[in-house]
């Protein structure tokens, strides 16, 4: 319908208009004067006009709020419980609506009342007949004395849906096995050094109850009197001590295997696996499944990098002492000799590591991101390649031992005794299986091996491998001197730099300035290959200059190379910046 269409009949008299509109006013005409085609349309959208004069105000104003139904659905009282059963959930939901509606009728008719400058004081009257006679169409449990009626209506404006509801439901006045109690018996089953079970439990507590034993508050002295518990039996206290509220705390003190614990209370999450090598390594420390000798195996610390599935770092001993130093120094060797970036993020166990995390294990430093584990299996994404790898590879060599008590039969130990490895033979064959495991097809991209993956599918925001921060810490320290620009270091020569870069001109001024004729303290990490891989200058505390290798080349003309000519070169502008300055 559109308002030319009804001007028009307007003006030609065919509908009747009784008001016309104004600011704030609406139009009114006359229902049976509309055109029959728009009677129609405007029944299906708002009924009957017959059935609408009839509805009273509170009928017309009522809606029925689904954010009252979902305030009571998720309600929970002090104790945790929640309303008892979906009939209190919708008899909330109705009065909260009502006592909605009942606040919007009465500021209604007060504003109207004092426009017509009446009498206010009967507003509320009228209100609460109206919500009385609700009752007929939609069924409501609120009080029906209005000054009982102006109490609720006042406490839900003040706190909203919480307060209408009756303190009744979340009463445990009635409970045998009060809060109190509760904690009494779950005292007596946290005992971690005896551990006694339930029915033992139920005989200290009669006991107790009987004046057989005193049971005493460590924490204030408080000696408890029986008189104030209850009489309860094994079966009620079994049910209360097996809640989940009660066993969740109880049984995380009594439990000697923590992983057993988390695998029953501790939600896990569910990570997808990297796409890209060198995002995350994952390292920890374990022991071959042979003896060397009788009740001794061998250990070792290993670091998988996750993208590819491969090994790419692993040191090992007869004990740990120095084995995780020896780990990350290793790690910076084989990812220098391959020419990549150290990993962007590191997952490892906090026994070994934890003493590192304000040196090189914090972030920036080392690897971009650090997460570090206590005691958590899950944590740990090696651990899972660990069992992988103990009966893919090591289960078919010989000597390897069983656990007694492997879920699968076939992992289970035989009657016959294990023998002993030769300490030389069990190091060999473990870097055997770690060469055999890399060289399997991937777990996703079955027509690579994991070494492939691992140097095809670098991340490519890998940041560079930042040296300084870690070979102070992880590296060795000389004490040496500069003399004449040369640093002498493992019965080699050394010249002032950085970033790998042999300086020259203003910078070199500088740097000879802070560190000629001092003493130095140079820290310095060999490569695979035994040769200086980076070397760092020190006066005292404070950072130098980067040590670079001094290049050489050949006296004879007639042997000299490219790279010959180019060592000369840099050589050259070296010393000529020395003596540049001196004259």
């Amino acid at each position: 319908m559109g308002y030319r269409g009804l001007k028009q009949r307007i003006d030609c008299k065919s509908i009747v208009r009784l008001r016309a509109n104004a600011l704030g006013s609406p139009m009114l005409v006359l229902w049976s004067s509309l055109p029959a085609s728009w009677q129609n349309l405007l029944i299906k959208a708002f009924g009957e006009p017959q059935k609408q004069v009839r509805r009273t105000l509170f009928e017309q104003l009522y809606v029925r709020k689904s954010e009252y139904f979902d305030f009571y659905s998720s309600f929970r009282f002090p104790g945790g419980a929640a309303l008892r059963d979906d009939r209190l959930i919708d008899e909330y939901t109705v009065n909260a609506s009502v006592l909605a509606t009942m606040q919007t009728i009465y500021d209604r008719r007060r504003k109207y009342r004092r426009e017509l400058r009446q009498n206010v004081g009967g507003a509320w009257d009228a209100v609460c007949a109206e919500a009385s006679n609700f009752r007929h169409t939609v069924r409501h449990t609120l009080p029906e004395h209005p000054d009982v009626l102006r109490r609720e209506l006042a406490k839900f404006r003040r706190n909203g849906c919480a307060d209408i509801i009756s303190g009744k439901h979340g009463n445990s006045n009635a409970r045998v096995v009060t809060p109190e109690v509760e904690l009494f018996i779950n005292s007596l089953f946290a005992d971690f050094i005896h551990k006694p079970d339930k029915t033992e439990i139920e005989r200290q507590y009669s006991g107790f109850l009987a004046g057989y034993a005193e049971v005493i508050n460590n924490a204030t002295g408080e000696v408890y009197r029986p008189g104030d518990f209850p009489r309860l039996s094994v079966s009620t206290i079994a049910s209360y001590l097996g809640k989940w509220r009660n066993a969740v705390a109880t049984e995380g003190l009594r439990s000697g295997d923590r992983q057993r614990y988390m695998a029953r209370f501790t939600p896990y999450h569910s990570l997808k696996h990297p796409e890209y090598s060198g995002s995350i390594i994952s390292i920890d420390d374990r022991q071959p499944q042979f003896e060397y000798e009788k009740g001794r195996r061998m250990w070792f610390y290993n670091g998988i990098d996750l993208g590819s599935e491969a090994f790419t770092c692993w040191v090992y001993g007869k004990t740990k002492e120095g084995i995780i130093l020896d780990f990350y120094r290793q790690m910076v060797r084989n990812y220098a000799q391959w020419g990549l970036n150290i990993p962007a993020e590191v997952e490892a166990e906090a026994s070994l590591n934890s003493s590192f995390r304000d040196t090189f294990l914090r972030e920036g430093s080392m690897f971009q991101y650090v997460r570090i584990e206590a005691n958590n299996a899950r944590g740990k994404r090696i651990e899972r390649y660990y069992g992988n790898l103990r009966y893919e590879c090591e289960k078919s060599r010989e000597g390897w031992l069983a656990r007694p008590f492997a879920l699968i039969e076939a992992n289970q130990r035989g009657p016959k005794e294990a023998p002993l490895v030769p300490y030389n033979e069990l190091v060999a064959g473990c870097l055997k299986d770690i060469e055999t495991w890399n060289n399997s097809p991937h777990s996703v991209l079955r027509d690579k091996t994991r070494w492939e993956v691992f140097l095809a599918m670098q991340h490519p925001n890998i940041r560079p491998t930042n040296y300084r921060a870690i070979i102070p810490h992880l590296g060795y320290m000389t004490e040496t001197s500069c003399r004449a620009g040369i640093i002498r270091l493992n019965n080699a020569e050394f010249l002032l730099g950085g970033s790998g870069v042999i300086a020259v001109g203003s910078q070199l001024v500088q740097l000879m300035d802070a560190a000629e004729g001092r003493r130095l303290s140079v820290y310095w990490l060999d490569g695979n290959d035994g040769e200086v891989l980076k070397a760092y200058v020190y006066a005292g505390e404070r950072f130098v200059c980067e040590a670079v290798r001094k290049p050489d080349y050949h006296r004879a003309h007639i042997e000299q190379t490219s790279e010959d000519e180019v060592n000369r070169e840099l050589m050259s502008n070296y010393v000529a910046t020395i003596e540049g300055y001196a004259r």
